[in-house]
C-alpha cells in the first residue's frame, strides 16, 4: 500500500491516536488514587490551617488526624447549595450551645479566569472573621494569584463583618471612606478584578450562609 494513500494515510493515524490514547488512559488510571489522596491532603491541610490547628508533623496523616480530632463537619443543604460546615470542636461543645467553637464553611465563586473555592472561619456568633485560606483558584501567578500570600491573608483574621450594612459592602476588600473600618482589607495591587471578585463572593456566601445556618440551626444541633 502506497504511504501517500488515503486508506494507508487514515490506518497510520487511527494506530497513533488509539497508541497515545492507551498511553493516556493507563497513565490516568495508574495515579488516579495518588491524585485522590493529594487533594484529600491539601483539603485537610487547608482546614488545618485556615482553624490554626495543632498538627503533628507535615505528612498527610499528620493533617487528617489533626482535622478529625478538633474540627467537625457536616452538611447543611439548602435550595441554593449544599453547604458544607466545620465547627471546631471544644470540651464544653457538647453541653452548651453558646460555648461551640468558631464556624467555618467553603465558599466559592468565580474570579476573573476560573473559580476561587476556599474556607473561611468565623467567630461562633459569625461577627468576625478568624481566617481565610483558599482550596483553588486560577488567578494569574504574580497578579490575582497573590490572594494566597501571607500578608494578603492575615489581613482578614480579626475583621468584623458589618452586618448591619448593605449585603455587598459587608465586607470591603479595597479602598472605602473610612481607611481604618473593621471591615476592610487592602486590595492587592494590579488585581482589581481578582480582588473585586473576591469581595463579590464573599459577601454573598457570607449573606446566604447566615440565613441558611440561623434557619437550619437545628439540624446541626441534631448531627451532633
Amino acid at each position: 500500500m502506497k504511504k501517500d494513500s488515503l486508506p494507508y494515510v487514515l490506518g497510520f493515524m487511527l494506530a497513533i491516536s488509539a497508541f497515545f490514547g492507551t498511553g493516556v488512559s493507563l497513565v490516568h488510571h495508574s495515579t488516579k488514587d495518588m491524585l485522590a489522596r493529594n487533594e484529600q491532603m491539601h483539603r485537610n491541610r487547608t482546614i488545618a490551617h485556615a482553624f490554626d490547628l495543632p498538627v503533628v508533623g507535615r505528612d498527610a496523616d499528620a493533617f487528617a488526624a489533626a482535622v478529625e480530632e478538633h474540627v467537625r463537619e457536616s452538611r447543611l443543604p439548602t435550595d441554593q447549595r449544599n453547604w458544607t460546615v466545620f465547627e471546631r470542636t471544644t470540651e464544653a461543645v457538647e453541653t452548651s450551645e453558646t460555648d461551640r467553637g468558631d464556624i467555618g464553611f467553603i465558599f466559592q465563586g468565580q474570579g476573573v479566569w476560573d473559580l476561587i473555592r476556599g474556607v473561611i472561619v468565623l467567630s461562633p456568633d459569625l461577627e468576625v472573621i478568624r481566617n481565610l485560606r483558599f482550596l483553588e483558584h486560577g488567578e494569574t501567578p504574580g497578579l490575582g494569584g497573590r490572594i494566597e500570600e501571607d500578608w494578603f491573608l492575615e489581613q482578614f483574621q480579626g475583621v468584623r463583618v458589618a452586618w448591619d450594612r448593605p449585603r455587598d459592602s459587608r465586607l470591603i476588600i479595597g479602598t472605602a471612606l473610612d481607611p481604618d473600618a473593621a471591615n476592610r482589607v487592602d486590595a492587592i495591587t494590579g488585581a482589581t478584578g481578582t480582588s473585586q471578585a473576591l469581595m463579590e463572593m464573599l459577601n454573598t456566601d457570607l449573606h446566604n450562609f447566615r440565613q441558611a445556618f440561623q434557619d437550619n440551626q437545628h439540624t446541626l444541633e441534631t448531627e451532633r
